[in-house]
């Protein structure tokens, strides 16, 4: 699959913020103090990743990958765009954990309307299906995948696409435009999603390898940036 990779700064993190990823601040917490996060149990083991407002250290840093237009250069009748924004610890510390979630081929090459002009509307609250695969060339549209890495740096990497997913659940309950302008011309295109997620994620290398995610929560931005 052809994608691109970047770390982005946001307006809001001109003073870098930190979050407190401590185990006991897993569940009782107010999303309205993260810029934004993941959190829930692995394992049954509490864990939160995310930026405070109110911190003062850049701890965790969002990421995005996005599929390239080379796909539907390719694949112009079938192709799709995949949004994955993710979470990647400090550089400082690589060797704590790395997380994210890709939304799968939820803008067709085939749509008639330009990406930016339809993106705020692509992330409506509802439930949410999980994808078998993440290639964008074909396939299903608009369901989502859950990705985790132990350790950002090296191995293994785990993630929702290796497996069965009964009993799983991905819900957004929140989908807020967060565009950026510069005298009222748009600049950039992203949305502030919160919501709620369940997961069995299998070893890439070997799928008898599951980590089960429960009480899932998340507030990410996913972007065309």
């Amino acid at each position: 699959m052809v994608k691109r990779s970047l770390f982005f700064a946001m307006g809001l993190l001109i003073f870098a913020c930190s979050s407190n990823d401590s185990p006991s601040d897993s569940s009782n917490f107010d999303s309205a103090d993260y810029i934004y996060f993941m959190s829930g149990k692995i394992n049954g083991e509490p864990f939160l990743f995310g930026q405070r407002v109110d911190a003062t250290t850049l701890d965790y840093s969002p990421g995005l990958s996005n599929t390239l237009p080379a796909v539907c250069a390719y694949y112009p009748d079938t192709g799709g765009y995949n949004y994955h924004p993710f979470l990647y610890p400090n550089l400082d510390d690589e060797n704590r954990p790395s997380i994210g979630m890709e939304f799968v081929r939820f803008h067709l090459c085939s749509d008639e309307a330009y990406q930016s002009e339809t993106f705020n509307d692509k992330f409506p609250i509802g439930e949410y299906d999980f994808a078998s695969s993440n290639e964008p060339s074909n396939g299903p549209t608009g369901k989502v995948g859950v990705n985790y890495n132990p350790i950002a740096t090296q191995g293994p990497f785990y993630d929702t696409y290796g497996g069965d997913q009964t009993g799983s659940y991905f819900s957004i309950i929140s989908s807020i435009p967060a565009n950026s302008y510069i005298l009222e011309v748009q600049v950039g295109t992203a949305q502030i999603i919160e919501g709620n997620f369940a997961v069995k994620l299998y070893n890439t290398e070997d799928s008898s390898d599951v980590i089960t995610i429960t009480d899932g929560r998340f507030k990410m931005i996913p972007s065309l940036q």
